[in-house]
């Protein structure tokens, strides 16, 4: 197969201009695909009742104004090799029991009649959460069972989801963390010549940071002879005076190079993760954190060791011991997060994807 003439579509939740963090993911993927690899996207968007573009960053986007088997078929393009389904709890689960339960058909039904391959990269599984302990979700868990034993190659960024995918698709599944969203720098500058500056970014569930974890976060703060904390999204209305002893600037939205200049130039990225343990390495903020070279400092311990992510060794906790941290040793943390990050950088997702596509 020529590979300057391979297409596919990845089929998303959302694109910009909604905040999504797949669609971010998706997008980001679709031009590394075509850069090093030739492979064209074109986007199909899951959510209806929204405006879909008729081009995004370039890229040919449609939505599909009924979701049903004969829909999705009817709107495939003719000269696709591979279907690329980013599959999350939303928007494709809405409530307790409404679920797309036609959409592994429908793939099914492509892979027959079109001879069309099947690539599902679980972003998430439906879990239940019970007085601490998650479990899956055994209804909705169908749809994702489903997907799994219908596609021909399986992918996810989470060790916790991997052993249940391989158990229901009978296949090796591949597990590669999330890559920065925002990009990657091509120099990494030490701590000793940045800022003390800590960066706070993401969606408004940062909010928690400040909700449930302000006193670890100004503590923090003054452990590390930290100056100043960078707000970085949409307004979350903060009181300057709750941040005593503190500086605090309120970025709002910024533009990708301008918060990767300000990551580049800040010792610190905090972020709080609590809701999903085990799931670090999913988190596009922390690999942002990890790409730009940042200390990574998690609101507590997350046990997501079995992505390669340790306490101490590529993030740190709000504690005591933080006060014993030189600046020795918080480069060498800052220097792990983006050695671990290295591995699944965006080429390296390009590159899983692109050698599933060709196949």
């Amino acid at each position: 197969m020529d590979k300057t003439k391979t297409k596919i579509v990845q089929i998303v939740p959302r694109l910009p201009p909604y905040r999504d963090g797949v669609g971010d993911y998706s997008l980001k993927l679709a031009g590394q695909l075509l850069k090093a690899h030739g492979i064209f996207t074109e986007f199909l968007v899951f959510q209806p009742g929204i405006e879909v573009p008729s081009k995004v960053n370039g890229f040919p986007a449609k939505g599909f104004p009924t979701q049903t088997l004969e829909t999705l078929i009817s709107v495939l393009p003719d000269d696709i090799n591979t279907v690329l389904l980013h599959y999350s709890n939303y928007p494709y689960i809405k409530g307790k029991i409404k679920a797309p339960f036609w959409l592994a058909d429908t793939l099914k039904l492509a892979q027959k009649q079109r001879k069309i391959k099947v690539i599902v990269m679980f972003h998430e599984l439906p879990m239940l959460k019970f007085k601490g302990i998650n479990i899956l979700n055994p209804f909705q868990s169908i749809v994702s069972r489903r997907l799994a034993q219908t596609a021909d190659f399986v992918v996810t960024d989470s060790a916790r989801f991997q052993q249940f995918l391989e158990r229901w698709s009978k296949q090796t599944v591949p597990c590669i963390p999330d890559f920065s969203t925002i990009g990657e720098p091509n120099f990494i500058p030490p701590l000793e010549t940045r800022d003390r500056r800590v960066i706070i970014f993401g969606s408004t569930d940062r909010n928690r940071i400040y909700k449930n974890f302000l006193p670890e976060l100004l503590q923090t703060c003054r452990d590390l002879g930290i100056e100043e904390i960078c707000d970085i999204g949409q307004s979350l209305n903060l009181n300057p005076s709750d941040f005593k002893g503190v500086r605090l600037i309120e970025k709002g939205f910024q533009s990708d190079e301008e918060v990767r200049e300000l990551m580049l130039n800040s010792w610190a990225g905090f972020i709080d993760y609590s809701r999903f343990p085990g799931d670090l390495g999913k988190s596009s903020v922390f690999a942002s954190f990890c790409a730009h070279g940042l200390v990574p400092i998690s609101s507590c311990y997350n046990p997501s060791e079995a992505d390669g992510v340790e306490m101490n060794r590529q993030y740190l906790v709000p504690g005591s011991s933080l006060k014993n941290f030189d600046i020795s040793q918080l480069q060498t943390i800052a220097t792990n997060a983006h050695k671990w990050y290295s591995g699944h950088s965006l080429q390296e997702n390009a590159n899983l994807f692109a050698s599933r596509v060709f196949a």
